[in-house]
């Protein structure tokens, strides 16, 4: 067998049969402050040291087969997001999340998991909308003020310049938090279209006059994601 033969057949795929634990998981503290890539990083050492059964990537640098449903931003807490791990067998869910839980490091832990027995769609690809709580002073009426405009436009960085958008079609709704200084609302999310939480302060402070230094400091955290299409939206965990 030649160089190039060898080649061919390290590259060349074969299919294998995924069977997926998809897991509800949170991170919050100092862990929140680390990029998606050591996220994953995270993840992917906590897998290991479980000797959990993961299939791997095929080619020169294999890897475990794991897949978030949404990146999250640099500073943001979750209380409800979604990862993929790919088996070679089925795993228990329950036993899946003891396992992977006694390896995490404090600030993450999975919830509770499902079995998925070869998804049809990638876990990203059925992400649609997220809800979302901000926590600062006075910005449960500067959110209800920019609920009530009927367009909201500010700039964002797409492909490396800044671009002008208008970001009121991809808020949904204002929802009811509990906590004080606090505002929770539900927007579109997911791959086709998304609003991320800094291009929401900055347009609060430029719409309704929100201070810049409370959007600054405030706390975001992540509550939920969602597939389907509004309003007739369903949890992540069952979709196929």
């Amino acid at each position: 067998m030649n160089a190039e033969e060898q080649l061919m057949l390290m590259t060349t795929k074969t299919h294998q049969h995924e069977y997926v634990c998809r897991g509800l998981f949170e991170r919050k503290g100092a862990l929140s402050y680390i990029g998606h890539l050591d996220l994953k990083a995270v993840f992917e050492r906590a897998l290991r040291r479980a000797e959990l059964p993961l299939l791997y990537t095929q080619g020169f640098n294999p890897r475990p087969m794991l897949e978030f449903a949404l990146p999250l931003g640099v500073g943001i807490d979750t209380e409800g997001d979604w990862v993929d791990v790919v088996m070679q067998v089925p795993v228990n869910p329950d036993e899946y999340v003891r396992r992977i839980n006694e390896e995490l490091p404090a600030g993450c832990r999975v919830i509770r998991a499902v079995s998925l027995d070869e998804p049809k769609k990638s876990l990203m690809s059925v992400v649609t909308c997220a809800e979302y709580r901000m926590e600062a002073p006075g910005i449960t009426d500067a959110l209800l003020k920019l609920f009530a405009q009927e367009s909201v436009e500010t700039t964002k960085k797409s492909k490396g310049r800044e671009i002008k958008v208008d970001i009121r079609p991809l808020l949904i709704k204002p929802l009811t938090s509990s906590k004080p200084d606090a505002a929770e609302y539900m927007c579109y999310a997911g791959s086709q279209q998304n609003l991320r939480p800094d291009v929401l302060l900055k347009a609060l402070c430029e719409t309704v006059g929100y201070d810049e230094a409370e959007a600054s400091e405030a706390r975001i955290t992540r509550l939920a994601l969602y597939g389907g299409e509004y309003p007739d939206i369903t949890s992540i965990e069952g979709l196929l």
